[in-house]
């Protein structure tokens, strides 16, 4: 099965590939800022990873979902092994106990290993026109469960651990964590955006050859 045909402007200057790279340098002073910023950047390879599967280039859907797996393993573990910690240390002060947050990590690795699943699945299928588009259709329903979840869960440690842990942690400690935290992540980052500039360079060619 051929992917489908990108026509129009819809790439010119690698538009997510640049806006990526603009998020690696904020003020990494807080935890609220530093995984808020992780998240975006999350965000935004997770929604190229759609884009993919919408134009039936599922080679690169894969590609890039691998891409959003690594990075959200890497922040998630720094918030398992530092972060959630060092959080419950001071009880269940904040608006949710920590508990809560390892729980939703492990939903969301299920979640994840699902979407997983269902892409491979819709990868192998020998389907096209109308089937093809439908089970397109299928695929992006299902995943709105699993984005879905992942903003929920990003909106509360947004508005609950992050800003509590900014505020009971001391500063000496949350800056001599987060600065080999950060220098890892934008390593990451740097890494699988090559990729993701990869891939979108060849969806350009592609349009510039129709």
């Amino acid at each position: 099965m051929s992917p489908v045909t990108v026509t129009g402007p819809l790439y010119t200057t690698i538009y997510v590939y640049i806006n990526i790279q603009k998020t690696v340098m904020p003020d990494y002073t807080t935890f609220t800022e530093t995984i808020g910023h992780c998240h975006d950047v999350l965000d935004e390879i997770f929604l190229i990873h759609q884009e993919a599967v919408l134009l039936g280039r599922f080679d690169d859907a894969i590609q890039l979902f691998n891409c959003y797996r690594e990075l959200h393993d890497l922040h998630k573990a720094f918030e398992d092994e530092k972060l959630i910690p060092k959080f419950n240390e001071h009880g269940n002060h904040g608006r949710w106990p920590a508990s809560l947050y390892l729980q939703e990590h492990d939903k969301i690795r299920e979640l994840m290993q699902k979407t997983e699943n269902y892409l491979t699945t819709l990868s192998n299928s020998e389907l096209d026109g109308r089937n093809l588009r439908r089970n397109i259709i299928a695929f992006l329903d299902r995943e709105k469960t699993f984005k879905g979840y992942c903003e929920h869960h990003q909106d509360r440690e947004e508005e609950g651990m992050l800003p509590e842990l900014d505020d009971l942690a001391d500063s000496g400690w949350r800056a001599g964590i987060i600065g080999p935290f950060v220098e890892e992540w934008e390593n990451c980052v740097t890494h699988n955006t090559r990729t993701v500039k990869k891939i979108l360079m060849t969806w350009e060619t592609t349009v510039q050859n129709t």
